[in-house]
């Protein structure tokens, strides 16, 4: 087993060698939001929002 696993933010070889691909893809998600439903998958509504930085911010989550 690995000591941590990181980030993964590119899934390109999860796809290409193991023929993976993700359920919530772009088009889904716009599917979703033209029919106005929840466009976050079952487990992102159940986490919620987790902010990664210390501090926060007037105009939302990320120091743009």
């Amino acid at each position: 087993m690995f000591p941590g696993i990181d980030r993964v933010y590119v899934n390109e070889r999860a796809r290409n060698e193991l023929g993976w691909r993700p359920r919530y893809d772009f088009a889904y998600i716009i599917d979703l939001v033209r029919a106005g439903e929840d466009p976050r998958s079952p487990l992102a509504r159940t986490v919620g929002s987790k902010g990664y930085h210390a501090a926060a911010f007037a105009d939302g989550p990320y120091p743009i």
